[in-house]
């Protein structure tokens, strides 16, 4: 009896996560167009994501010869941190940034997501830097079918 009841209880827990899973709401973000001094030689060199009460489910895109790490979620909060390995492979283009993540809202109640970028141009005899910043309302964010997105094996958190 205590078996059946235990197998009874696994299997609905089972079927809860994996609706969880089906039913998350997926956004893949884009910046919007950024001008950059090309004139002058201004690059993106580093990118900072910062997202509340959501999870990355994928970077589907890390430019050639850059480094992304991502820091888990603690007290809701996780981040994303990409950069060049050298000044050759820095951006000339935001562009390049199109669809770069696919983000999960967890709770859209807290969701908060920004996007920091750091960009640089040399200029004799000085070396520039710009930090420029994105709110969620800034960011392109376009909703995808959570079916076509990457899985996990892993339940969505409750």
């Amino acid at each position: 009896m205590q078996r059946s009841v235990f197998l009874l209880v696994l299997l609905v827990l089972f079927r809860v996560l994996a609706r969880a899973q089906e039913h998350r709401t997926l956004y893949e973000v884009s910046l919007p167009n950024v001008s950059l001094k090309t004139d002058k030689g201004e690059r993106i060199e580093f990118i900072k994501v910062i997202m509340r009460c959501g999870r990355f489910v994928a970077i589907n895109s890390i430019p050639d010869d850059w480094s992304a790490v991502v820091v888990g979620p603690s007290s809701e909060v996780t981040t994303l941190t990409m950069e060049a390995g050298h000044g050759t492979a820095e951006l000339w283009h935001s562009s390049d940034l199109n669809g770069f993540i696919t983000v999960w809202v967890a709770a859209r109640s807290c969701f908060d997501i920004t996007v920091s970028l750091k960009t640089g141009y040399y200029e004799a005899p000085d070396s520039h830097e710009r930090k420029i910043s994105f709110k969620e309302r800034d960011l392109i964010m376009k909703r995808i079918d959570s079916k076509a997105a990457p899985t996990s094996s892993l339940a969505a958190p409750m």
